[in-house]
């Protein structure tokens, strides 16, 4: 449970220190209207790929995943475990080991495991600044850095890169000072409706599932 909503931590971040100018007002219009790109919307779904970069040994590990948004709800599969948030409980299906936590997070523990939170996380607590407009995969992107005003932060700077004609975010790069690197990259987005039903978990449709009840 807890090593999942760590992992889920470096999936849609934007949070991060450096000697840097305190507030970019480019960078925070650019963020904003990112945010915004996701507010409002019937449904969203993002297929990503992560890439951890461990530059100490020079090894790399790519793993796909899934998300669907709606306003505060999601649901997130990465591998064999689905995590869903209704909005009040959030239910984390382990398939291997046909097990389900149920809990009901408090806003710090949202913090950790709800996309959308994280997003909108730049507005306090960060310094920011707007580095360069590139060109990459026939898309024009506007390219971010984010650094943690928290000194005991384990990362030392995050990298955002955000499509200049969508205002949707293409790809996140978490640097840590212990030499592992995190890469975010979405690889496709689906704006279908999505029914509220879709983020609740009922385990009584799996047979012989352990329910594990923290509420």
């Amino acid at each position: 449970m807890k090593k999942t909503g760590l992992f889920i931590l470096m999936l849609f971040p934007f949070i991060l220190f450096a000697q840097e100018p305190a507030k970019d007002s480019k960078a925070m219009a650019l963020l904003d209207k990112a945010t915004a790109a996701f507010d409002g919307k019937k449904g969203i779904t993002a297929d990503f790929i992560i890439t951890l970069e461990n530059t100490r040994d020079d090894k790399k590990e790519s793993i796909p995943g899934k998300i669907w948004l709606k306003g505060e709800k999601f649901r997130l599969s990465i591998r064999d475990v689905e995590t869903f948030f209704d909005g009040k409980t959030q239910s984390v299906y382990m398939k291997d080991a046909q097990e389900v936590t149920i809990s009901n997070p408090d806003e710090e523990d949202l913090k950790e495991i709800n996309p959308l939170m994280l997003l909108k996380s730049y507005q306090t607590g960060y310094k920011m600044k707007f580095v360069e407009t590139v060109q990459e995969d026939g898309k024009s992107l506007d390219v971010i850095d984010l650094y943690p005003e928290e000194l005991k932060s384990p990362h030392a700077r995050i990298t955002i890169s955000i499509e200049k004609e969508t205002m949707w975010l293409h790809s996140v790069r978490i640097q840590g000072k212990d030499g592992i690197n995190t890469v975010l990259m979405i690889k496709k987005y689906d704006l279908t409706p999505i029914q509220d039903t879709f983020f609740v978990f009922n385990p009584k449709e799996i047979n012989g599932i352990e329910v594990v009840d923290l509420r």
